[in-house]
């Protein structure tokens, strides 16, 4: 007999898929979770905010099985191809009024764009999905449309004249409106996009890859990153193999079969955490340490920020994540501003602020003798004795070694932790230029539009978008600023008149 109780204990730490069962067998309700051990939990706890139609459904359940696959995406897709497949009772009595959504590629159209839609028409389009996520639908659609320069506005024809928007300009759009003569090149490349859609994801790959290591080769560290990122986007997008194998699977009535892979995969990752804690052994440690890294981002010294990560058992604990806007080191000053902010957070620890209270086991900074000797100094200010490392780059801005006790640890000597502690350097990196760009972006949508009368929010961004600039804006004519979506004669007049009165930053 099927033990709920015992077997809520066993769930893994995993993203998947499970499936609740009644005394039958039928399959009452599939789900996906980013935590199986979480999310299946929480069905049977005793909840008085539980929905009813949920409630209903618990008191049916007399089995569950899992499905563990390796990204949270995969678990959507599978979750999406075993709800077509077997309509369980509650998905449907449970779910909302909306479709999943597809990507749309719109290729009726004499230069076609990346679309998120929720209905498939027989219009010329090619359709693929259908996606349970829509958030990962925008990325992706994002992520293609900024690789291949691919437009993005929903405007068919260009009569002459015409300029280019806002996405031209910051380098979103290759520009199709001015540039007509590149019809076949931008099919070529469309045609690389339906074949990433389809599974085939390696040229993309290569393309970022090429891309990131011109950045790299150019000093340009920010735009590596960025390249860096989006390969790791890729990457995360599942293997249609391993995907149609788990629909094989699950079609023969295999999920235990599955499920023992599953408990195989668990073993791989305990063995994995072993052989780090190993690593950590050979550099002195007696265990894997609670580490706190933190890492300085700019731009040309200006809203300065930091971040910090926090890796415990050897896996991100994103919910100890932290930001701080840097108030008092000069800009520029990556070493003031490293001291500043791990004053700020060692201060609040020791005011045992509940968001700070756990202390690390040791603290890894971005750089090499500076850096660690700084947060050092702040350490003994404190009276705390926290140990220090820093990661050491080569001169490629790749890690080199890991600097502890004024000794540096090579690649060579322990790949395993090196490997490690590339993999938390470049996480805390993400972090840190995550904030500083959604700083910036907030301060961009800031203009001079905001004093005006009648021009809210949508205005303000159709306008930014048709012209790319305050400047551009006040070059037009009152015709072509009524003529933007949103905008009439009387409001594009006073905009007119408030641009020609007022003294406009140009980089505004």
């Amino acid at each position: 007999m099927f033990d709920i109780q015992e077997n809520l204990k066993n769930l893994p730490d995993r993203p998947g898929v499970y499936l609740h069962k009644d005394k039958n067998g039928e399959i009452l309700y599939v789900g996906k979770a980013l935590s199986l051990k979480k999310r299946v939990r929480q069905y049977f706890r005793a909840s008085h905010k539980q929905d009813p139609k949920v409630k209903a459904m618990v008191s049916h359940i007399a089995e569950f099985e899992y499905i563990i696959t390796e990204t949270e995406m995969e678990a959507l897709l599978l979750e999406s191809s075993l709800i077509k497949r077997h309509m369980p009772k509650y998905n449907v009595l449970l779910r909302d009024d909306k479709t999943f959504p597809y990507i749309k590629v719109t290729l009726q159209e004499e230069w076609p764009r990346l679309i998120k839609t929720r209905k498939v028409k027989e219009d010329g389009a090619r359709y693929f999905g259908p996606y349970t996520d829509a958030a990962a639908v925008n990325e992706l659609i994002e992520l293609l449309s900024a690789i291949y320069q691919l437009k993005r506005c929903s405007t068919l024809s260009f009569p002459p004249g015409w300029k280019p928007c806002l996405n031209y300009h910051l380098g979103l759009c290759r520009g199709v409106c001015v540039n007509t003569e590149e019809t076949q090149e931008y099919r070529e490349d469309i045609e690389k996009v339906i074949s990433f859609l389809s599974g085939e994801t390696g040229g993309v790959e290569e393309e970022l890859k090429r891309r990131m290591e011109d950045a790299a080769a150019a000093m340009d560290y920010e735009l590596a990153a960025l390249y860096r990122d989006r390969i790791a986007t890729v990457k995360s997008i599942p293997d249609q193999e391993r995907l149609d194998g788990f629909l094989r699977d699950v079609s023969r009535n295999k999920v235990k079969i599955v499920r023992r892979k599953a408990e195989a995969m668990a073993q791989k990752d305990e063995d994995k955490r072993r052989e780090l804690e190993s690593a950590w052994k050979t550099a002195g440690f007696l265990s894997i340490p609670r580490t706190e890294a933190y890492d300085i981002s700019h731009i040309a010294g200006t809203d300065a920020v930091g971040g910090m990560v926090v890796f415990e058992n050897g896996r991100p604990l994103k919910k100890e994540y932290r930001r701080f806007r840097i108030r008092i080191a000069a800009g520029g000053d990556d070493s003031d501003s490293l001291k500043e902010v791990i004053y700020r957070r060692m201060k609040r620890g020791l005011a045992a602020d509940p968001g700070f209270s756990t202390m690390p086991d040791l603290i890894l900074v971005d750089g090499g003798q500076q850096q660690v000797a700084a947060a050092r100094r702040i350490l003994e200010t404190l009276g705390l004795e926290i140990p220090t490392a820093g990661i050491v780059k080569d001169e490629k801005h790749r890690t080199r070694g890991f600097l502890y006790h004024d000794q540096e640890v090579t690649r060579n000597e322990n790949p395993v932790l090196l490997r490690h502690l590339a993999m938390i350097q470049e996480e805390v990196h993400r972090y840190a230029i995550e904030y500083l760009r959604g700083i910036r972006s907030r301060q961009m949508k800031r203009s001079a539009l905001d004093e005006i009368p009648g021009i809210g929010k949508k205005r303000k961004e159709a306008l930014f978008e048709r012209f790319g600039s305050i400047e551009a804006m006040r070059d037009a004519d009152q015709k072509a600023l009524a003529a933007v979506p949103g905008m009439n004669r009387n409001v594009a007049e006073m905009l007119k008149k408030h641009l020609n009165n007022k003294i406009v930053n140009p980089g505004e």
